[in-house]
């Protein structure tokens, strides 16, 4: 098969989301359990990553069950960016799939305070053709609508086109729409697909 598009998601496949560890970096770790129960493990977590949530809305949300950590509610969503790193060996993936000329895209769900400071910061998002982001489009992965939006936007063949993403439930909705999907929760697996299938011989 010749690939000429690949899609990357961009937390646990470009940025290192393991949000415990995050957390932990940012407070102790009992602050730490009670962030993540409150903030990622509620439903609204995915509403903010949607755009249907502002974070204004979403630190009243997230704070309501502990009123007395919503200073740390708010520096956690203003300021996560600062603590998430950089998977490198996948982004050094992205240089050389650009300089081998693919079409390369971001479809990724992120609310959008947080992913401007993200593309702001590194400049390795500057060589995506097209960046979809979830509050962006008011769509989120795993619903086909924002895989079938990206095919669309970009006239992208899915037989053609390559997804990587941490998530196996996002990499299932895209071989159901006959796209290249590559569950990828470690660059191990990135980098065995590159190899045996994107990697062009100089």
């Amino acid at each position: 098969m010749c690939y000429k598009n690949v899609i990357f998601d961009v937390g646990g496949v470009l940025l290192d989301w393991k949000p415990m560890k995050l957390l932990t970096a940012m407070f102790d770790e009992k602050k730490a359990v009670l962030l993540k129960k409150n903030m990622m493990d509620t439903e609204y977590w995915a509403e903010l990553d949607r755009g249907s949530l502002s974070l204004d809305q979403a630190v009243e949300l997230f704070s309501k069950n502990i009123p007395e950590l919503k200073k740390e509610i708010k520096f956690a969503l203003k300021g996560f960016i600062d603590y998430l790193p950089v998977i490198e060996e996948n982004v050094e993936i992205i240089y050389k799939l650009f300089e081998d000329n693919y079409r390369l895209f971001v479809l990724s769900n992120f609310h959008s305070e947080s992913f401007h400071k993200a593309y702001n910061k590194y400049d390795f998002f500057k060589m995506f053709e097209g960046l979809i982001i979830s509050s962006h489009v008011k769509m989120i992965k795993p619903e086909k609508e924002i895989y079938c939006y990206i095919l669309n936007e970009y006239k992208l063949n899915p037989a053609e086109t390559v997804f990587f993403d941490d998530s196996e439930e996002n990499v299932k909705t895209a071989l159901d729409l006959n796209i290249v999907g590559v569950h990828t929760p470690t660059p191990r697996e990135l980098r065995t697909f590159y190899n045996n299938h994107l990697k062009r011989v100089r």
